[in-house]
């Protein structure tokens, strides 16, 4: 009698399995119905933001109509209190290398001063104990060796335009001063060949005594 009713309990069994195979697809189904119902309804409400937001508030115009120097020019000649953040790249074509440029970089050509790293010919620390590295990098960065670029002289034709209120320098090697650019508007955020102090008594010297260690430590 058992084995007879066997047949029927799998038979049972599979129709369960479908059962249940169908609710999870219902389920399944519900779920991708919610999920997409949620990211329609999201869609509306950023559509009708949208829509708001143009229709009730202003439209800002551009700054520049086009990126060329003419668009670039005619809206700096309306400006006043003129901002100028410079770095490296201001000065490579003058000769003197930025920091990382493979090949010509400065880090890229220090290997001859045998560093613990590139870096360490511009920690404190280092320059305490053996300050002959530095002195023979800044030889070769001497300010008196380069000429300003067409982009110093720019800078230099803001000024002189009343427009320059100031420029943040990252560069040490003072060719916007040497383009005659006044020192009170410029900020060198790294310091300058132009001024030195002294480490124990923080006396001020100027370039010219800085010549003399160059000498001394060729």
């Amino acid at each position: 009698m058992a084995e007879s009713k066997k047949p029927t309990d799998d038979k049972d069994e599979r129709t369960n399995d479908n059962k249940d195979k169908q609710t999870n697809d219902d389920d399944d189904n519900d779920n991708d119905e919610s999920v997409f119902s949620k990211l329609q309804d999201l869609m509306n409400r950023f559509s009708g933001l949208m829509s708001s937001s143009t229709s009730d508030e202003p439209v800002e115009e551009p700054v520049l109509k086009s990126f060329d120097l003419k668009n670039a020019a005619e809206y700096m000649s309306k400006c006043s209190n003129i901002i100028v953040m410079a770095g490296a790249g201001i000065s490579t074509s003058a000769g003197i290398p930025d920091f990382r440029s493979p090949g010509t970089g400065l880090y890229s050509q220090l290997s001859k001063y045998d560093l613990p790293s590139p870096e360490a010919i511009f920690h404190l620390e280092f320059f305490r104990n053996n300050p002959k590295p530095f002195f023979l990098l800044a030889k070769e960065l001497y300010p008196q060796k380069f000429t300003p670029t067409p982009t110093h002289f720019f800078i230099r034709l803001l000024n002189e335009k009343n427009k320059l209120l100031r420029i943040f320098t990252q560069n040490i090697d003072s060719l916007e001063r040497i383009a005659g650019i006044p020192s009170e508007k410029i900020v060198e955020a790294h310091g300058t060949f132009f001024t030195s102090h002294c480490l124990n008594c923080r006396k001020e010297y100027d370039l010219e005594f800085v010549k003399v260690l160059f000498i001394k430590y060729d």
